[in-house]
Formats: C-alpha cells, structure tokens, sequence
C-alpha cells in the first residue's frame, strides 16, 4: 500500500464487525479478505484491474475504477 492510498474508516454496526473479525482469517490482513469475500460478486474484468493495479503498486478506489468504467462496476440500481 502507498501513502497515496491511505487507509479509511468504514462505519458498520458493532454487530457486523463482529462477524467480519470472526470470518476473518487469521492470515489475511483486512484488504485481502474484503477483497475476496466480494470477488465472486464482481466482474471478471474489474478483478483482473484490481489485480493489473497491485501489481504496479499503484491502488485506486474501487470508486475512482468505477466512474472510469461504468460498465464493470456494482451496477447499481438493480
């Protein structure tokens, strides 16, 4: 991660969180697994950018991919 893609705070209810630490595993820091618990969810080409992007040390926002690519995103409205 660079300081050009400082961590962020999400708020969620305490009962959530809870079950997010308890499905967690141990080995993954908090990117990694809220990366993979929604992959199934996301489009093969917004994982694979996601993907370009880490490689290249060089993150965006999920959001900032998106309003580039409306196409690949959550498809919101459904």
């Amino acid at each position: 991660m660079s300081s050009a893609d400082p961590m962020s705070s999400i708020p969620a209810r305490a009962s959530t969180i809870a079950l997010l630490q308890r499905l967690k595993p141990s080995d993954k820091n908090w990117d990694e697994f809220l990366l993979s618990v929604f992959e199934d969810w996301l489009p093969p080409e917004t994982v694979a950018e996601i993907e370009r992007r880490e490689r290249e040390e060089r993150s965006s926002k999920f959001a900032e991919v998106e309003k580039r690519h409306p196409g690949w995103g959550t498809q919101r409205g459904r």
